[in-house]
Order: structure tokens, then sequence, then C-alpha cells
């Protein structure tokens, strides 16, 4: 009898320990920065900071925590890699707020994710011009060639699968229009910078090794939800399943390189354990 109470509470003891961990790993998940660096051909090393996959969460009244970690980093361009908002929440308040919010710390570039471009089939509504009012550039089946700080940049915005469209539409003519937009973005000597919300072929296709892409933006997979503490393994991705390979960090292949981001947010709230809200660092620096 002694040793059945024994057992019993030894069992309740591991439940309260699962339960406060379970519940620590929710509650007391701060916003995290991760910073990489890149050696590339640029002049004078340039300083990106990548937002992606917000989901219209908030942290602090009208993003405030957010907007200032954003400040701190003091980067030179913004980029954010999309599902910013959620395609069945009319609401772009958020979504526009930290837009404005930040528009003066430095130009924002804005790539479509797989929720824009669903919220704008369900709302019967364009985004972009929105967003660009709010103060960042569109840049979704388009790229825009600038210098910048001595340098010659392609930027471009691109959602789906690189070199294989289709995701959204059979339409034979709209995929040979994304097609040959990407034969047409990297035909170019300068830097090539792409934001490409879903990483599936870069990370798990291996493309990194196929496309000469400088660097890749991407999120989507958001960490893997739930993170395995120690091995740091995300537990599940979109497209690819459980016990994904690859959930987040900076991935080098022989062509290309892709920053892979947790993200800022969950899709209707799903928690993230182990899985701290994310914003990245990525400094490009001269090869020399």
């Amino acid at each position: 009898m002694k040793y059945r109470k024994k057992i019993a509470v030894l069992i309740m003891i591991i439940v309260l320990l699962f339960i406060a961990i379970f519940y620590y790993y929710i509650a007391f998940q701060g916003l995290t920065v991760t910073h990489y660096e890149l050696k590339l051909g640029v002049k004078e090393s340039i300083r990106i900071v990548h937002l992606t996959d917000l989901h219209n969460a908030q942290f602090g009244e009208n993003n405030e925590e957010l907007v200032e970690l954003i400040k701190a980093q003091e980067p030179d361009l913004i980029f954010m890699s999309g599902d910013m908002l959620n395609n069945d929440d009319s609401n772009e308040d958020i979504m526009l707020g930290l837009i404005s919010n930040i528009k003066d710390v430095a130009p924002i570039y804005f790539g479509y994710g797989n929720h824009e471009c669903s919220w704008e089939k369900r709302f019967k509504k364009t985004l972009k011009h929105d967003i660009e009012a709010a103060g960042a550039t569109v840049v979704n089946n388009n790229y825009i060639d600038f210098e910048f700080k001595g340098t010659e940049l392609r930027l471009g915005g691109y959602m789906g699968y690189w070199h294989q469209p289709h995701m959204f539409t059979e339409n034979k003519n709209a995929i040979l229009i994304e097609k040959e937009f990407a034969d047409d973005f990297e035909n170019t000597e300068r830097i090539k910078l792409l934001i490409n919300h879903i990483p599936t072929q870069w990370v798990d296709w291996n493309y990194i090794d196929k496309y000469e892409i400088d660097a890749v933006f991407s999120g989507h997979y958001h960490g893997g939800i739930i993170r395995i503490p120690i091995v740091d393994r995300g537990v599940f991705a979109p497209y690819v399943g459980w016990f994904p390979p690859r959930t987040k960090g900076m991935y080098t292949g022989e062509k290309a390189s892709c920053i892979l981001s947790a993200g800022l947010g969950s899709e209707h709230l799903a928690p993230r354990i182990n899985n701290s809200p994310e914003i990245v660092v990525i400094d490009l620096v001269p090869e020399n």
C-alpha cells in the first residue's frame, strides 16, 4: 500500500513538473534577436532586420516592444517576408500600424506570404495600396535594382516555390509569368536578395545548391512550432510534416544562402513551446 502511494506521489510530481515546464515555455517567452553574418561582395556592411509571420500578434500596446527592439538593431534595411496578418481576419491595422511605426527607422520591403495571397482572395481586396501607404515597398513577383552603400543590389519578392509556381493557380499564363520572373531575376551581376516566404525548396529540396541567389529570406515554418529542448529541433512544418530537419537558422549551400526565421506569431494562436518569437538581424559583410 505504501509502495502504491509512493508511486502515485511520484507520478503526481512528474505531471506537475511537466505542467510547470509547459507553462514556462509558453508564458515566459520574450522577443529574441538572432544574429547572422553573411560574407558577400558588398562594398560596406549592410544590416538587415528580417521580420516574418507576425500573424497579427502584438508585443505591448501598438507593438511598442517590437518597435523598440527593431530600432535598437539600427538596421539599414527592413525586410518583411509575409504572413504578417491572418487570412481569415479582415483587420489590417496591426500589420499596417507596425509598418507605420518603423517606416522612419529604415526602408521597408514587404514580400507576400500565403496568408496575404489568401487574404486578398477572401476579402476581394488588394493589400499593396494599404501597405505602401503605411510606408513599405511591396515586392511581389517583381524586383527593384538600386545602389546601396556603394553596392549594386537586386531585391525581389516571391511567395511560392522558386521555379515551380502553380501554388495558388493553374492558370498557364500566370505560371509562365512567374517562371519568366525567376529567370529574369537571376540574370544580373548585382548582389541578389530574394524575399521568398516559403523555404521548402531552399532548405528541403537543396535549391541552395542549385540557384545562384546570394541571400534568400524566408519564414513560414514558425521554427517548427514546438522545439525539442537540447537537440533544438522543430516538431512540425507545413508541407514537410513531422520532425523536419531545418526549421530555423542560416543555411548556406554551393550557390545560395537561406536565412530562415522562426517568426513572431502563430496561426490561430497555436502555442509556441520552447520557441521564442524571433527577429533576425543579418549583417552582409565584405568578403575580405
